[in-house]
């Protein structure tokens, strides 16, 4: 890949050229495939709640520091969220036993059990619109899959 300093791409360099059609085309549609999944809740969380959630539910115990860090947020806005979702008993906060004047994060059984239900609605939903594919592209996308994930991976090393 070849940048400017300002660190904008001026093109990609592969032995396929990307069209920036398709390029846009792809962007757009993956951007459009998660706004759509993060809508499969039936309870009303914001998504800002239910990201939430999801970070608590891999790293727990956690610190709101940490959670804010991870979820690029001022701590304020994570505090807030925190409260909502105790209120809602979800998540309970503890002192860390390392450092009274901190706190741990953890799911409650009713923020695990929601976690759960947000991830159910969302493979219901997958499963329901992948059904609609025919046996050719529903073969295609999962050929992808490899290739998505490590579009995914923070460590996918730059092409030389």
């Amino acid at each position: 890949m070849t940048t400017t300093t300002s660190g904008s791409v001026d093109r990609v360099k592969h032995e396929h050229a990307i069209r920036r059609e398709d390029l846009t085309r792809l962007r757009m549609t993956l951007g459009r495939l998660g706004r759509v999944l993060r809508q499969q809740n039936d309870d009303g969380l914001s998504y800002a709640l239910i990201s939430l959630l999801f970070n608590i539910g891999r790293n727990q115990p956690v610190s709101a520091g940490e959670l804010a860090a991870s979820e690029r947020v001022s701590p304020p806005s994570v505090t807030r969220s925190l409260n909502r979702l105790i209120e809602l008993g979800y998540v309970s906060r503890t002192a860390d036993p390392a450092d009274r004047r901190a706190a741990l994060i953890e799911l409650t059984p009713s923020g695990a059990d929601e976690r759960e239900q947000v991830l159910k609605s969302r493979e219901v939903w997958l499963e329901e619109h992948l059904g609609r594919l025919d046996d050719t592209e529903l073969e295609s996308l999962l050929t992808a899959l490899p290739a998505l994930e490590r579009l995914c991976d923070p460590e996918l090393p730059r092409r030389p």
